[in-house]
């Protein structure tokens, strides 16, 4: 049986060596519980210990447990999207991570709720020209941030990036400097973003080294998906 209790723990160990090495202070970063696949007794265990932002991939899935969960808690989407549910992401979600397109962009602007506040969106960056994951070349990154200014109903919050599978640690330093510097020539530009998505339970110490303000963290919580 996995200890939810003691792997948040030794979680947090992580996260605080990595902040003190670094010189970064704890009540900056967020951790988003990625809870795909997982209970709501596990959720619910997690949100007991003190975390609030989940991250959930399969839309279907995770509709049911935020209609189910009792507290009030962060949805994250975290997933690619398919155009036929950018509906029930944008009326159920708070953050969208995983943003590649602006005709996507458009549709979840146009499908958002107005009694809720914008939808939180981070631009999913490509980090290496063999993955292929859907993401956008940083080469693209101004205009559409450009665009996704524009849409009322999104709040273009920062970028987020993963390492393709395999890579060395110096890979994974580099990709996530690549992001911060371009998080650093949109704000150049007049963006007001806050937010460097990057980092899972594998390599949360290189992207907290390169200022990594979110993390996705599963498996370190969670343990391995069954």
């Amino acid at each position: 049986m996995i200890d939810i209790e003691k792997n948040y723990q030794v979680l947090q160990r992580r996260i605080q060596s990595s902040l003190t090495l670094t010189d970064q202070e704890e009540s900056n970063l967020t951790v988003v519980a990625v809870s795909k696949k997982k209970s709501l007794a596990d959720i619910e265990m997690a949100y007991n210990l003190g975390l609030n932002n989940f991250g959930e991939n399969f839309v279907q899935e995770a509709i049911k447990k935020i209609q189910a969960f009792k507290h009030k808690a962060t949805w994250h989407f975290i997933g690619s999207i398919q155009s036929n549910k950018t509906k029930p992401i944008s009326e159920n979600f708070d953050w969208v991570h995983t943003l590649t397109r602006y005709s996507i962009a458009e549709k979840l602007d146009k499908h958002r709720p107005k009694s809720l506040p914008p939808l939180h969106v981070c631009v999913q960056i490509q980090l290496h020209e063999e993955d292929s994951r859907n993401s956008l070349p940083i080469s693209q990154l101004f205009a559409m941030a450009t665009k996704i200014e524009k849409l009322p109903n999104l709040k273009l919050r920062g970028l987020m990036g993963m390492t393709r599978f395999g890579a060395s640690e110096e890979e994974r330093h580099q990709s996530y400097r690549t992001m911060e510097m371009a998080s650093h020539t949109l704000k150049d530009n007049g963006f007001e973003i806050d937010t460097l998505s990057m980092g899972m339970s594998d390599d949360l110490e290189i992207a907290i080294h390169n200022h990594a303000n979110m993390i996705r963290i599963g498996t370190a919580l969670f343990g391995p998906r069954q």
